[in-house]
């Protein structure tokens, strides 16, 4: 046996489940300036629904992040952050009060998780993302034929997810066990 011991690492939040979550839904909530509707062009008439369906999106984006994050079947699936799954959907669903607006809410953002999870299983193809986004803007009245913006809002997307994961990376800290 060695003079020293062998010490083993243990994977732990750097904070409460409910602190992390908390955090992830603050970032849902923050502006994004690089595709607010008066940067993009859009016109007045479909701000309201744009930004309505992008705060809709950016909350199923983060869902998105921590599914793949507690899925089983996935290749970085890591229990560690279940109780952040469990506390965010707290936050997105459980906080309102109408168990009818609650239904409501919980569909829409599990369909637009569904389309954000399409768009990454089969958005490789630069054809593929600019209709993923011609969709999404169809999906509020807008008829978006302009290459630039659309290929702008598949990017953002992909920074989003990207983003997502990099906090959920560094919420995981090491600490040496005996």
């Amino acid at each position: 046996m060695p003079w020293f011991k062998k010490f083993e690492k243990k994977r732990l939040l750097g904070a409460s489940p409910a602190m992390i979550a908390a955090s992830l839904h603050q970032m849902a909530e923050k502006d994004a300036p690089q595709v607010e509707p008066e940067t993009l062009g859009l016109p007045e008439a479909v701000h309201a629904p744009f930004r309505e369906k992008l705060f809709l999106y950016r909350e199923a984006n983060v869902l998105l992040a921590l599914v793949d994050r507690v899925n089983p079947s996935s290749d970085d699936s890591d229990p560690l952050f279940e109780p952040v799954f469990w506390e965010y959907e707290r936050i997105v669903f459980w906080e309102l009060a109408d168990p009818v607006v609650r239904a409501t809410r919980r569909q829409s953002v599990i369909a637009a998780l569904r389309d954000l999870n399409l768009r990454t299983d089969l958005g490789n193809g630069h054809d593929f993302a600019l209709s993923w986004s011609r969709n999404w803007f169809a999906g509020i009245g807008h008829n978006e034929m302009y290459p630039a913006r659309l290929e702008r809002l598949s990017r953002f997307w992909s920074y989003e997810y990207s983003a997502v994961q990099k906090v959920l990376k560094a919420a995981v800290r090491t600490s040496r066990i005996r």
